[in-house]
């Protein structure tokens, strides 16, 4: 496998771990070109003063609708939560639930449920514990994992962080678990 090969199985591997951000692109470029437009169309009518009588009583009523103190803080807060939510697009990562890895052959892309179930099938295994007292979450560095105890049984937490940190590297990931025991327990 030479060079190219495998520069173009990286990039395979991170368009199917990421999102496409086109659709934020769209959108953004779609407002400012709007705004724009009007700007430009704005400009024009107000540059020509043998303008047609129509587009003046159209500019008085929006000038006098604009006056109106309601009108402006509706135009705000919608200008507003379109600006945050333009802006969480751009600084939220788009990462898609899954996680990669790359190897001599072949670039292997797994969901991370597929690992929270693995995590937390070996963690009740450990534990003797029934599959519904154990739960996992993967996020992008870690498992978390939260096992909810018979009552008065106690759980080696460094066991069960074992396991689940076994079970993860069999299957080629070598994620930190974070293994959370639950105060209360639940009545066998």
């Amino acid at each position: 496998m030479n060079e190219g090969d495998r520069v173009g199985d990286r990039r395979l591997l991170r368009r199917e771990l990421r999102t496409s951000r086109a659709t934020p692109a769209v959108v953004v470029a779609v407002v400012l070109l709007g705004a724009a437009l009007g700007t430009a169309a704005a400009a024009i009518w107000t540059t020509d003063p043998s303008g047609a009588s129509l587009v003046q009583d159209g500019a008085v009523a929006v000038r006098t609708a604009w006056e109106e103190p309601s009108w402006r803080a509706a135009a705000a807060a919608v200008a507003g939560i379109a600006g945050i939510a333009l802006i969480v697009l751009a600084i939220a990562p788009g990462r898609r639930r899954r996680h990669g890895r790359g190897g001599a052959r072949v670039e292997l892309v797994v969901d991370d449920g597929l690992l929270a179930d693995a995590a937390a099938q070996a963690v009740a295994r450990h534990c003797a514990l029934a599959a519904s007292q154990v739960s996992a979450t993967v996020t992008a560095r870690r498992v978390r994992v939260r096992i909810r105890p018979i009552s008065g049984v106690p759980v080696d937490r460094a066991g069960a962080a074992d396991a689940a940190r076994g079970a993860l590297e069999r299957m080629g990931f070598g994620i930190r678990p974070v293994v959370t025991v639950d105060a209360k327990g639940v009545v066998a």
